[in-house]
């Protein structure tokens, strides 16, 4: 094995985990704020990956072709991101709020239903045909002199979305530190009605979290989508799923533990891969993570919190 063949795999798994990163962190905010894991999270962000194709394609560059292509892309990213918003809190504001009984079961019976609703309305919307994946942020790869006779080739498009996810989550654990959004938010994943009762504004804080899980989803489907071949309605399922699986490796009541979690899991993937088995790295790394939840079942950095009966 040589260095440049390690780094490649790390490479390759750190980018696998910016967009399951902006996808657990997108979990967990929901869970934290509402109480509950919306199972429509992948759906929401596949909705938007065929948003952002259609409105760069058939509409920004179909009207303005002598436009920069990265200027009409970045566009169609930021419309993509607000349309995962507006889902998002209209999950929250029109469907949660007004159901009969707003429990934990309710609200997730809820996300499962827009599954169904998100199911069909991608092919009415955008049509039943396969249509390709939004367009990458650059199609340039760096070659990278790491010693030895081979280079170490980097892709331009994973190593924005790599900074992207940084920057991104830096400015989102920083608005939590240090914002009165972030207090908001601590203080009704903490005790909502207490929160409530200090004055916090507990609705527009969940219905605030909704929509920048939406928006943060959509980035994730934008960054993910120029990585495979075409577009369908599981685009976003598989980490989603793995989404869920880090936020309870590194334990839903912090922000950091699933973070963590959502970069060893693909790198531990991409090593399980290369140096076990090709077909059951899956079944390997998820074997792996099971038994270190057996160990401890509240999360790598979860507490487990004590309540007064």
């Amino acid at each position: 094995m040589t260095l440049q063949q390690i780094l490649s795999m790390l490479f390759q798994g750190i980018t696998s985990a910016s967009f399951l990163a902006l996808i657990t962190f997108s979990i967990v905010l929901i869970f934290k704020t509402s109480f509950t894991t919306n199972f429509a999270q992948s759906s929401i962000a596949t909705f938007s990956a065929y948003a952002v194709t259609n409105i760069f394609q058939n509409i920004l560059m179909k009207n303005n072709p002598t436009a920069n292509p990265i200027v009409m892309l970045l566009f169609s990213i930021a419309i993509g991101m607000l349309v995962g918003f507006a889902f998002g809190v209209f999950i929250d504001v029109m469907l949660i709020r007004k159901s009969k009984y707003s429990n934990v079961l309710t609200k997730q019976m809820i996300t499962m239903g827009m599954i169904l609703v998100f199911s069909g309305l991608m092919p009415v919307v955008f049509g039943v045909f396969a249509q390709p994946t939004p367009m990458p942020l650059t199609r340039k790869v760096y070659e990278v002199n790491v010693g030895g006779s081979i280079p170490l080739f980097v892709s331009g498009h994973a190593l924005l979305s790599i900074i992207i996810t940084i920057v991104v989550l830096g400015g989102l654990f920083v608005a939590l530190k240090y914002t009165k959004w972030g207090l908001g938010v601590r203080a009704t994943a903490s005790n909502e009605t207490v929160a409530s009762m200090m004055g916090v504004n507990t609705k527009f804080i969940t219905a605030m979290s909704w929509g920048l899980a939406g928006g943060i989803g959509a980035l994730a489907s934008a960054l993910f989508a120029p990585t495979v071949f075409t577009l369908s309605p599981d685009l976003m399922l598989g980490l989603q799923i793995n989404g869920f699986l880090a936020a309870v490796l590194g334990g839903f009541s912090t922000f950091a533990g699933p973070m963590i979690a959502a970069f060893i899991i693909p790198i531990s993937r991409v090593f399980a891969w290369q140096f076990l088995s090709n077909e059951w790295s899956n079944a390997i790394v998820y074997l792996l993570v099971l038994l270190i939840i057996l160990i401890k079942p509240v999360g790598l950095l979860g507490k487990r919190i004590a309540k007064k009966v």
